[in-house]
């Protein structure tokens, strides 16, 4: 699956919080951990498996152009989160990973530092890079009844978060990643001339600016967080990079001593830049997301840890059809904060 439609479905997944989180109350170490595992189906042209733990995306030969077929998986799931705070209680470092980045195959480990200001509001600076296990994609996604190649798909990149800005509910998220691909032959089984397999490339950049504004209704019991973002998948071939919006809605119900209950829906709309030499179509598509998720504090008299499960959904519907993606998962896991 591409990563873009999957981006839609899991920002509610890697915690129920929406923004950034208050500062602990002493200063030291905390953090947050969540052990699990997931099951669900794929349907990606383009993801080959994920190196390490040997989970195939997608199959190593193909018989058309036409849409990808089902990919069954079965995944271990593991977010963890170690920050420490200093004596003031307003700045932090934070090192670990996203339960949402694995989900959607392009695991990254982030290092940050967060300073709280008393009247501008909460900043947070990270840098983001791949981490194990490594996401392998088709050096050639093209290739009909052979089997294909894969080669690792790396990025790197940051993310800038502006919460609470200026004593408000709004937020704001730019995010830029560098995309890169160890062996990038798309086109090179067919009859294409050098600028037309340049069409194809897929590495470059990714980058993404969001605007939420977070409502606490109930003293705490209900948070709803409208977001717009655009997004410019500015990639080095031209029919296959991107531009365009996401309209996201995020609600949290807090249960007090009984559950917390995630949900997030996504729809975004990305226009293609110029036509892909193989289809003749630009690569325009619509992208529609889901993603909820349980927390039960508690439960089977577990005093600091909490059960959790998940469930997401996600389908991209593009002009073309062998760039079509969707997948679903869920998830079942324990987690606890120290």
């Amino acid at each position: 699956m591409k990563k873009s439609v999957i981006a839609l479905a899991l920002s509610a997944l890697s915690l129920p919080a929406l923004a950034l989180d208050k500062m602990p109350d002493e200063a030291g170490f905390s953090g947050f951990v969540n052990l699990g595992a997931g099951t669900g189906s794929i349907e990606s042209n383009f993801l080959a498996r994920l190196a390490g733990i040997d989970l195939d995306l997608g199959d190593d030969t193909i018989d058309d152009f036409g849409s990808p077929d089902d990919e069954s998986i079965t995944t271990p799931a593991i977010n963890l989160s170690l920050n420490y705070t200093f004596s003031n209680l307003k700045t932090q470092v934070s090192l670990g990973n996203d339960l949402a980045d694995f989900l959607q195959f392009d695991r990254s480990t982030l290092l940050a530092v967060r300073h709280d200001f008393d009247r501008v509001g909460r900043m947070q600076l990270a840098v983001l890079s791949s981490a194990f296990p490594q996401t392998e994609v088709w050096a050639d996604p093209y290739v009909i009844g052979e089997k294909r190649k894969d080669t690792e798909r790396s990025s790197t990149g940051g993310r800038f978060t502006w919460d609470k800005i200026f004593g408000s509910q709004f937020e704001v998220k730019l995010t830029s990643r560098e995309i890169e691909i160890d062996d990038e032959r798309s086109g090179a089984w067919l009859d294409l001339s050098a600028a037309e397999r340049k069409l194809l490339d897929r590495e470059g950049d990714v980058m993404r600016a969001e605007l939420g504004y977070l409502v606490n209704v109930q003293n705490g019991r209900h948070f709803i967080r409208p977001s717009v973002a655009f997004v410019d998948r500015d990639l080095d071939g031209d029919a296959m990079a991107q531009d365009g919006y996401e309209f996201a809605l995020s609600w949290v119900f807090n249960n007090p001593g009984n559950f917390t209950w995630a949900n997030n829906i996504v729809y975004s709309s990305l226009e293609g830049d110029k036509k892909n030499p193989i289809f003749d179509e630009v690569n325009d598509a619509d992208q529609i997301a889901f993603a909820s998720q349980m927390f039960f504090p508690g439960m089977f008299g577990l005093k600091k840890w909490e059960p959790n499960v998940s469930f997401i959904w996600a389908d991209s519907d593009s002009d073309i059809d062998f760039n079509d993606s969707a997948g679903w998962m869920f998830n079942v896991g324990i987690g606890r904060k120290f």
